[in-house]
């Protein structure tokens, strides 16, 4: 398996959860922007919008994106969900919901994703594409020195897992309150979905969307028993199900090579990158003769290596990108960064992940600014799948 895929379905994965899925959203400010030039912008506003062209990030949006328009209403409580977009590893869902007696004091700044109880909630697929999915997410993602019975053996353990339970510990689905109106709350949904199908269908199922009695959500965690709702707690009752099909999505583009760079005096070679509409991750190799050991915080040298801080040596990040048209954008949010060493210590492989403050079109995207250093894509070959 090619290394850019790896960059892509492993750090594209971890980046989307840990920062562009709504459940991680909910702990950065809002990106400020103009007024939505469209639907889709309209619907996704915390995926940001171009000051200087609207138009151009509805369009990008637009071209990863559903409008569903479906509403469903049960006990009172009514449901909309306005239309999706699959970034190509992660789907977001733009939902409305409307009832009654919601908590005075539940707003977006009051409930943070993490204490939104999903536990009843779930978007699947049927149990044909569920194995099609499986079976490529784990041969797409295999190491290149796994042996075929390997593959097929991982295969088997997730296929035994179950859907349910593979959404627990690889695709969680999380909610977001990012707009209260009275008694009309906009949601947004997230789970990661890689692009291994095409126009899946899908079921969402809401019921019992309700808050953490310890309030702390995922981090109460205890083996594989979590804390329920509590007394008073639940949001939505339901249940709703919705049926849809994303008939877009996004096809992020890959890179490939050795591309011998100097950031802040370190000497790397950059291996891999992979651009999304939403973000950028490129992985670098340390260019240094002889063990390489990397230290993190509040470790020891080792004797007879090149010991490089990763708080001082290693202080480097993607801090924006070029575009075709000689356009400089500063990427935003968190900044994700690994270095590992190797066992016997003579190698040190990384990675750089950082988002775009609004969608960019992949095929725009013509160099990146790492620590300062300006590296062209161009020095890289275009990755097949």
């Amino acid at each position: 398996m090619k290394t850019w895929k790896r960059l892509i379905s492993g750090l594209f994965a971890l980046t989307l959860l840990a920062s562009l899925s709504c459940a991680a959203l909910a702990a950065e400010p809002e990106k400020t922007a103009p007024k939505p030039a469209g639907q889709f912008s309209q619907w996704f506003p915390w995926l940001g919008t171009d000051p200087a062209a609207p138009e151009a990030s509805e369009a990008v949006l637009a071209k990863m994106g559903t409008v569903i328009n479906q509403t469903k209403t049960v006990g009172g409580e009514t449901v909309t969900l306005n239309g999706v977009v699959w970034e190509g590893e992660n789907l977001l869902l733009s939902l409305v919901m409307k009832g009654k007696d919601f908590p005075a004091d539940l707003t977006p700044g009051s409930l943070p994703a993490t204490t939104v109880y999903t536990e009843e909630c779930s978007l699947e697929l049927s149990e044909e594409k569920w194995k099609e999915y499986v079976k490529k997410d784990v041969e797409q993602s295999a190491g290149e020195d796994e042996t075929e019975a390997q593959v097929k053996e991982q295969i088997q353990k997730k296929l035994d897992m179950g859907q349910k339970l593979y959404e627990v510990y690889n695709n969680r689905l999380g909610f977001r309150l990012v707009k209260r109106e009275g008694d009309t709350l906009t949601f947004c949904a997230s789970m990661p979905l890689k692009n291994h199908l095409e126009k899946p269908e899908l079921t969402l199922h809401i019921e019992n969307l309700a808050i953490y009695e310890d309030g702390r959500g995922l981090v109460s965690w205890d083996g594989d028993q979590r804390t329920g709702p509590g007394p008073g707690k639940t949001i939505f009752k339901g249940p709703f199900d919705f049926t849809f099909t994303p008939e877009k999505r996004s096809q992020p583009l890959g890179y490939q090579g050795s591309v011998q760079a100097t950031i802040k005096k370190i000497p790397v070679r950059i291996t891999s990158a992979g651009v999304s509409p939403t973000q950028i991750s490129v992985g670098y190799a340390l260019d240094v003769k002889g063990p390489v050991n990397v230290i993190h915080r509040g470790e020891d040298p080792v004797p007879g290596a090149t010991n490089l801080d990763i708080d001082k040596d290693l202080d480097m990040r993607l801090e924006g990108v070029w575009t075709k048209d000689g356009k400089y954008v500063t990427c935003s949010g968190f900044v994700i960064q690994g270095v590992m060493t190797t066992a016997d210590g003579t190698s040190a492989t990384g990675h750089w992940n950082r988002e775009f403050p609004y969608p960019i079109d992949p095929a725009a995207v013509t160099a990146m600014d790492i620590g300062g250093t300006r590296v062209e894509l161009a020095k890289l070959e275009p990755a097949t799948r």
